[in-house]
């Protein structure tokens, strides 16, 4: 069966970004870039949704926000949502300006669109596992607190996560290159810089409300 042509898009990302930002650019770019927006947002707060009812709480760090440990994935239920969309809308926002400066073309609701799709695709780097951690803590097949102290310290669970950031860390950057360079069209040097600009604005608004 032929998938939707905005999942087909989706799907293709992942291994083919290039061609499914140009295909993306072809349709309805900004209504789509909510579309895919939802996936993360939707998955995100289930996850802290079973987190907290797997009675998880950070470990070795403390929330940047002034919220009692305890209380972290209460609450992060209802802020990782607007926070991500607030860290969407001010990476695109900047990616645009910049780009506008230094002789893009691009729109604005191209530039939010490619976004939407390359925050989504980048996310899944580490939601997979969070997910799977987050469904072992709510169902009792992993102690949550003990597992947020496991990947902390030097076992086998902290190189899956660090493989994890790692894997974050390259595809955002990369993924917001190929947006500049597809809706504005700026040379290489230039595209990178303001993919990895843009990319810093989004993770510290992120880890603001979510660390």
């Amino acid at each position: 069966m032929k998938l939707p042509k905005h999942f087909a898009i989706y799907f293709r990302a992942f291994y083919k970004p290039s061609e499914a930002f140009e295909a993306l650019l072809a349709g309805n770019y900004f209504r789509a870039g909510f579309l895919f927006m939802m996936i993360p947002l939707a998955l995100y707060t289930l996850m802290y949704f079973m987190l907290w009812a797997g009675n998880g709480a950070p470990s070795t760090f403390a929330p940047w926000l002034n919220i009692p440990r305890e209380q972290y994935y209460y609450w992060n239920r209802f802020l990782v949502a607007p926070s991500m969309m607030f860290a969407w809308f001010a990476a695109a926002s900047f990616m645009q300006v910049i780009a506008r400066t230094l002789k893009g073309s691009g729109s604005f609701e191209a530039t939010l669109g490619l976004t939407g799709l390359s925050i989504s695709v980048a996310m899944w780097s580490t939601l997979l596992h969070d997910l799977l951690m987050s469904f072992f803590s709510m169902t009792g097949v992993i102690d949550a607190r003990l597992h947020e102290i496991a990947m902390n310290s030097p076992t086998i669970w902290r190189n899956i996560l660090w493989a994890c950031f790692a894997l974050y860390l390259f595809a955002f950057p990369a993924l917001f290159y190929r947006t500049v360079r597809a809706v504005h069209q700026l040379s290489k040097a230039r595209s990178f810089f303001i993919a990895l600009a843009s990319f810093l604005i989004f993770q510290l608004i992120f880890l603001v409300f979510n660390r």
